[in-house]
């Protein structure tokens, strides 16, 4: 658990609750059903990452947190939700796929789903023995969440519960649609406004999607660059794509950002990074928070390059791999360019690297020193 104030702190709470857990366990053969649960549940766990920290397993749930302080973007939860949703319903397809055992347990894994809850307020650390857990009225709130009649409702069993005070402290209240809007009125709470996301729909569209990535043998403009970073991959991978911490790394005078899902970065959206009078559109095209980013820079002509950027985990820091191909065109004049292009481009990235990275250095270094201080 992360070091903290003994005062009040200010804290998302997020609950990953396996669904269907307690007629799984009482119809299926204990062992078996122990081991899926179990398997499950070290897929879950690995999954969050800083900022979010874990505060325990609950029997069938996983409570996580992660103080407002150490939040660097507004569409961090949204996202994370997202990610630890696909990496349960990932982890629960392939056991459906190699499992050849006719058990009841095996069986019977496609019924287990899972409800994410997403609550924001005030949490105090609370030492008990040689434990520290959070205590609040805040994290009553949040597990008193998980009792709610969403799936008589809206007949979802798989799904991202997100209140508005949650939403309030994101400032992403526009991106939700009206009809997502839900009240309850949960016992000895009281009124409950909160918003509901479809997470097999969003599985869906992550399985569906086509995974473009640079990788080290493709044919690239520069030598990748491998830059240590001494903070989270989340907060790397923020470096790396928030547009004011771009701005300043890449020392453009100005980023633009157009074309986002309602205030929500995501794939689709297109910087326009600003150096004098050139500009150059950079468009996201693949998008894994924490792990990697891939854009493509549109030219003249035709010509595009890929870049991704990718995140690696290292102690307690980070690994930026940044790869960057040669431009290529389906044009015939954007093919006879392309290698005049590409001398170009070497010869304005090339000589600023050094300047890149300390810049990016710079940049990790006061955001540590930042999360630090707040903790």
């Amino acid at each position: 658990m992360a070091k903290a104030d003994k005062g009040v702190q200010s804290a998302y709470f997020v609950i990953a609750d396996i669904s269907g857990y307690t007629k799984f366990m009482a119809e299926t053969p204990i062992q078996h059903a122990k081991d899926i649960l179990e398997s499950l549940f070290g897929d879950l766990v690995p999954a969050i990452r800083a900022p979010l920290a874990v505060s325990g397993l609950q029997g069938d749930a996983v409570f996580a947190y992660a103080f407002e302080s150490e939040v660097m973007t507004k569409q961090f939860i949204l996202d994370f939700s997202e990610q630890l949703y696909c990496v349960f319903a990932r982890a629960k397809e392939k056991m459906l796929i190699n499992s050849s055992c006719p058990c009841d347990a095996c069986s019977n894994v496609g019924a287990l789903e899972l409800k994410i809850v997403v609550h924001y307020g005030d949490c105090i650390i609370q030492e008990t023995g040689d434990r520290q857990e959070l205590a609040g009225q805040d994290v009553i709130t949040a597990f008193r969440l998980l009792k709610n009649d969403v799936k008589k409702n809206t007949g979802l069993n798989a799904y991202t519960l997100i209140t508005c005070d949650a939403i309030r402290a994101m400032d992403m209240a526009e991106y939700f649609d009206e009809k997502e809007f839900h009240t309850e009125d949960i016992e000895h709470i009281g009124e409950v406004e909160f918003v509901v996301r479809d997470m097999r729909a969003a599985w869906e569209r992550r399985r569906g999607s086509e995974r473009t990535f640079v990788e080290t043998g493709d044919d690239l403009l520069i030598e990748e660059w491998i830059i240590p970073l001494p903070v989270s991959p989340d907060v790397a991978f923020t470096i790396c794509t928030r547009p004011d911490l771009r701005m300043e790394w890449l020392a453009a005078d100005q980023v633009e950002l157009f074309d986002t899902n309602k205030g929500k970065i995501e794939p689709g959206a297109l910087y326009h990074c600003h150096h004098g009078d050139d500009v150059f559109p950079f468009e996201i095209i693949d998008w894994y928070p924490g792990e990697y980013v891939t854009g493509r820079y549109n030219m003249p002509m035709g010509m595009s390059m890929l870049e991704t950027d990718e995140i690696v985990e290292m102690g307690e820091g980070s690994l930026v791999k940044m790869r960057i191909t040669v431009p290529k065109s389906p044009k015939l004049m954007g093919k006879i360019m392309s290698g005049m292009v590409a001398k170009k481009v070497r010869g304005i990235i090339n000589p600023d690297k050094e300047n890149r990275i300390r810049r990016m250095t710079d940049i990790a270094r006061k955001m540590a020193g930042e999360s630090a201080e707040a903790a």
